[in-house]
C-alpha cells in the first residue's frame, strides 16, 4: 500500500493500522514522527527570518548570531520548550519583528495616520461587496447540525460540494473571458467530494500534505525566488529539506517592461535536473517539486508546456508534483502585457497519456483566501483524485484543523451562488489590473525597474539604487542594507516584504503588494515620493478605479 500511494512510512502506518479511530491513530503517528526527529538545532535548523534580518545567512546563522548555545538552553529550560519549540521560538520572535509589530499600527480610514501593509498578499478590492454579500440574509444561516462536529469530520459535505461544483464548472485563468469559456479545459476527471481533503487555510494543507509524504531529511525541489511561507510549511514539522532550483533571474526594467517568460520556460526543466543530481550527490532523497503557478512573488505564469515538461521530470524520478494554484482564478491582462501566457491549470491536463506520469502523484492545493478575498476565513483544500490512501491519511489531519462551520457556511455560499460568483470574479479582475496599471505608472514616472506581473496582487520592484552599499557589495553586507532600507520604509509608515525572505539571489529586490483600497495605495506611493525624495506626483492623479 506504501508504494503504490507514495505515502511515508508515519503516514502508511496510519493506514495499516485498526479503522475504529482515525483521529487518534493519527495523534500516535504524530507523536512517533516526533519522538524520532529529534531536532538539532545545529544541524537541521529550519529556515530563519532572523537570518534574513540579521546576518543574511542560514536559520542556524541567524540563531548563533542571535544567542550562544548557552543562552538557548537557558531559554529553552526556563521556558520548559522542546527542542521544537526552542526552533518555533526563533522563528516567530523574528517574524514579529519584522512584521507583526508593524500590523498595531495599520492605516485605516479612521486611523489615516497608520503604515500602509504592502507587504502581505491579502486583496481588499472587494471587501465591501463581499461584506454585504455574506451579511445578506441567509447567507450564514446556521443550523443545529452546525453546533456539532461536522458530518465530514473535517467539514461539512455541503462545502465539499460547493468546492467541486466551483471546480468543475468555474473556469480559471483567462477562460471566463466570453470569447474562450468554450475553450476552458475542465479537470479531466470530474472532481468528486472523496477527492477533496480541507484543512485551515492553504499552509495548513501544505503542511498535512508533506506530513505524509516526506520523511525526515527527504527533498523538495522549489525554484527561487519562491513564496517565502514554503519554508515553514515543508520544514517546521515536516522536517524535509529544500532544494532550491535557480531558473533565470525575472528581469526588471523601467523603460521596456516584459513579462517574466525565461523564468518559467520549458527549458527551465534542466534546472531542476541539476539541482536534484546534486542533492542526490549529497545524499539527499528526492520525493517532491512543489509549484507555484501562478508563481509567488513574481506574479509569472508558468506556461502549459512547463508544466508538462515538469510532469515529464517528475515522471521519469517518481515524484509528487505538487501544485499551489492559489492565484489560479486572479490572473489579468495589463497595459504592459496585454496578451499574456495563458494559465492551464493541471486538473485539465492528462499527465498519464502527456507525460507519463502516474496522476496518483498529482495533488493540487488551493484555498478561500486569495481568489476569493478571505485570508480570514481559513480554509484551504488539496485535491488528489487518484490517491485515496493519501486522502484518507490526510484526514486525519485535517481532524486537528477542521473548518469552523460560520466560515465553511458563507464560503459554501459565495460558490453556491454562480451568478454572483461571475460578477464578483470580473469585478475583482477589472480591479485587480486597474490597480497594477496605477502601480506601474508611478514607477515608470520615477524610472523605477519592475517585473511585470499578470497574476495575484504583488509584484517585485527593484530597489537597488537605494541601498547603502556600493555596488558589488559582498552577500551579508548586501543583505544588510536590503533590511536597513526596509527600516527606512516602514519609518516612513509603508512595508514592502524584502527579497531576501524570498531568496531572491539578489539584493535590493522587494514584493509590493497593490491590492490595496484606492486610498491607501494612493497614499502610499505617495509616502515613497516622501521617503526617497522623489517629485510629488501621485497626489496629483485620480483614484486607480472607482467602484461600478
Amino acid at each position: 500500500m506504501q508504494i503504490e500511494s507514495g505515502l511515508s512510512p508515519v503516514a502508511n502506518e496510519d493506514q495499516d493500522d485498526d479503522d475504529d479511530d482515525v483521529q487518534s491513530r493519527t495523534m500516535g503517528a504524530q507523536q512517533t514522527k516526533e519522538k524520532a526527529a529529534g531536532a538539532d538545532l545545529t544541524t537541521k535548523a529550519a529556515p530563519h527570518l532572523a537570518a534574513a534580518a540579521k546576518t543574511g545567512g542560514s536559520a542556524a546563522d541567524a540563531a548563533d548570531a542571535d544567542d550562544s548555545p548557552k543562552k538557548r538552553a537557558e531559554r529553552q529550560k526556563k521556558a520548559g520548550l522542546s527542542d521544537r519549540g526552542l526552533r518555533n521560538l526563533y522563528d516567530m520572535e523574528a517574524l514579529l519583528a519584522m512584521f507583526f509589530g508593524k500590523r498595531t499600527n495599520v492605516w485605516s480610514p479612521e486611523n489615516p495616520e497608520g503604515s500602509i501593509p504592502m507587504a502581505i498578499a491579502d486583496n481588499q478590492l472587494m471587501r465591501p461587496e463581499l461584506i454585504e454579500f455574506y451579511n445578506s440574509p441567509g447567507k450564514l444561516a446556521l443550523k443545529p447540525q452546525d453546533l456539532t462536529y461536522a458530518d465530514r469530520g473535517m467539514c461539512s459535505k455541503r462545502l465539499l460540494d460547493a468546492i467541486c461544483g466551483m471546480v468543475n464548472t468555474t473556469p480559471d485563468g483567462f477562460f471566463f473571458e466570453d470569447d474562450k469559456k468554450d475553450q476552458w479545459p475542465k479537470p479531466i476527471k470530474e472532481i468528486k467530494i472523496e477527492h477533496i481533503v480541507v484543512g485551515n487555510g492553504a499552509t495548513g494543507v501544505l503542511d498535512a500534505l508533506f506530513w505524509a509524504l516526506i520523511n525526515d531529511g527527504d527533498g523538495i525541489l522549489l525554484s527561487q525566488p519562491h513564496y517565502n511561507a514554503f519554508s515553514n510549511d515543508t520544514t517546521l514539522r515536516d522536517k524535509a529539506e529544500l532544494i532550491l532550483v535557480q531558473p533565470p533571474i525575472p528581469v526588471a526594467s523601467a523603460k521596456e517592461p516584459k513579462e517574466p517568460r525565461e523564468h518559467v520556460a520549458p527549458d527551465t526543466v534542466k534546472y531542476y535536473a541539476d539541482a536534484l543530481k546534486n542533492a542526490e550527490k549529497k545524499g539527499t532523497k528526492v520525493k517532491c517539486i512543489l509549484l507555484c503557478n501562478p508563481h509567488n512573488p513574481s506574479g509569472a505564469i508558468y506556461p502549459r508546456e512547463t508544466v508538462v515538461a515538469l510532469a515529464k521530470f517528475a515522471a521519469e524520478h517518481d515524484l509528487h508534483l505538487v501544485m499551489d494554484e492559489i492565484y489560479s482564478r486572479s490572473v489579468f491582462r495589463t497595459n504592459d502585457v496585454p496578451d499574456p501566457t495563458p494559465f492551464y491549470s493541471i486538473l485539465g491536463i492528462d499527465v498519464e497519456k502527456e507525460a507519463g506520469l502516474n496522476p496518483s502523484r498529482v495533488h493540487v492545493v488551493s484555498s478561500a483566501s486569495k481568489d476569493f478575498s478571505t485570508n480570514g476565513f481559513r480554509l484551504g483544500y488539496v485535491i488528489s483524485q487518484h490517491n485515496p490512501d493519501l486522502c484518507l491519511t490526510l484526514l486525519g489531519s485535517a481532524l486537528m484543523s477542521q473548518a469552523a462551520a460560520p466560515s465553511a457556511n458563507l464560503f459554501a455560499a459565495l460558490l453556491e451562488d454562480k451568478e454572483y460568483l461571475g460578477r464578483y470574479m470580473a469585478e475583482n479582475r477589472r480591479r485587480i489590473a486597474a490597480s497594477y496599471n496605477y502601480l506601474t505608472a508611478f514607477f515608470r514616472k520615477h524610472q523605477l525597474p519592475y517585473v511585470p506581473s499578470n497574476s495575484g496582487f504583488f509584484l517585485l520592484v527593484d530597489l537597488r539604487q537605494y541601498l547603502d552599499v556600493k555596488p558589488g557589495a559582498d552577500e551579508k553586507k548586501a543583505r544588510e542594507s536590503e533590511m536597513r532600507l526596509l527600516d527606512r520604509l516602514q519609518d516612513g509608515k509603508v512595508t514592502l516584504a524584502p527579497g531576501t525572505i524570498y531568496k531572491h539571489p539578489i539584493p535590493g529586490f522587494y514584493r509590493l503588494t497593490y491590492t490595496l483600497v484606492p486610498e491607501a495605495l494612493k497614499l502610499g506611493l505617495s509616502r515613497m515620493e516622501d521617503i526617497f525624495g522623489w517629485e510629488k506626483w501621485i497626489d496629483e492623479q485620480p483614484l486607480p478605479w472607482t467602484r461600478t
